[in-house]
């Protein structure tokens, strides 16, 4: 007789590094905000002793799926496959039951797992933070820990997850320090996100970075970033000069042109890369000609701050 099929259903936000990209790594305090677009984790129960598992992008197409043998979570041999993602699922699946040995007891005698986006995969809205929040509130572990045996980086990301609000993050060497913070611009209208029609990778992006070029004077200037964009929640020129500002310096310590020198040296208005530079989604202020400067560009996707941030 088959056992009783158990469902479970868990979520988890995507992100936006509004300040503090890189130097987020160095125990600069950023501000950092959930989305209101997720991905969530269905677990269903079965008797086989297999686990099947499938992802879906926020159009419902399949992009991933497999089935594996339960055993292969349970032994430490290397696990070869020739789907990289495979492979990396594993790691994580492996490394939260050596985070939470009891975490084997949910997975039982097998089970199906089911991924879905309410975002596009490609878009750098945190894919991989999502999912390693979501194993981790199925399997009871540690998410910060997962994250930083797993991908790495400030984890920041993993904070914005299980938020619902905007919130000030410090790495603090491995021991984040999380803090909500009341940021509601009134110029949010003037907000807007374009995508850069290109995912940016995370790990490539951190390697520019060098620390020891971060003076004291500069940390300081870095830290102040989050209340100053709150101090210019309702003047629009004045945010327009603290995203400058902060770009000027994160340029300074990359060694990269900003994403508006480099691709749109002509805009009249502000814009701020969001995390690592070159690719994905960019905070824009502008009005109705602003938004049709980038799609007369070829830049089509064009966000609202009501389209995507939590907590409004």
């Amino acid at each position: 007789m088959n056992k009783e099929v158990i469902k479970k259903k868990y979520s988890a936000h995507g992100k936006f590094l509004i300040t503090g990209e890189y130097v987020v790594l160095d125990n600069v305090s950023a501000l950092a905000m959930p989305l209101k677009l997720n991905q969530y984790l269905t677990i269903n129960s079965r008797n086989d002793g297999q686990f099947a598992w499938k992802s879906y992008d926020h159009d419902g197409s399949l992009w991933f799926e497999a089935t594996l043998d339960l055993n292969v979570l349970k032994n430490l041999d290397t696990f070869k496959s020739d789907n990289a993602v495979t492979v990396k699922l594993v790691e994580i699946l492996r490394k939260a039951i050596e985070l939470h040995p009891q975490a084997l007891d949910k997975m039982a005698d097998g089970f199906n797992a089911i991924t879905t986006l309410d975002f596009n995969r490609k878009y750098g809205m945190g894919t991989s933070s999502t999912l390693i929040s979501l194993i981790a509130q199925w399997l009871e572990c540690d998410a910060y820990m997962l994250q930083f045996a797993c991908f790495g980086g400030s984890g920041y990301d993993i904070a914005c997850a299980t938020e619902n609000n905007r919130l000030i993050y410090n790495y603090n060497n491995g021991q984040p320090i999380v803090e909500p913070f009341d940021w509601n611009p009134t110029i949010m209208e003037s907000i807007f996100f374009v995508y850069l029609n290109r995912k940016q990778n995370s790990r490539d992006s951190i390697a520019r970075f060098d620390n020891s070029l971060i003076t004291d004077e500069l940390r300081k200037e870095l830290d102040e970033m989050p209340q100053r964009f709150k101090d210019a929640s309702n003047d629009l020129a004045y945010f327009n000069e603290v995203v400058n500002r902060h770009e000027a310096i994160i340029s300074s310590l990359i060694g990269l042109e900003s994403v508006k020198q480099k691709l749109f040296p002509d805009y009249t208005q502000a814009i701020k890369s969001l995390g690592g530079w070159g690719g994905d989604f960019i905070m824009c202020t502008g009005d109705i000609e602003e938004r049709a400067y980038f799609k007369s560009k070829g830049f089509e996707i064009v966000l609202e701050w009501d389209d995507v941030v939590s907590g409004n």
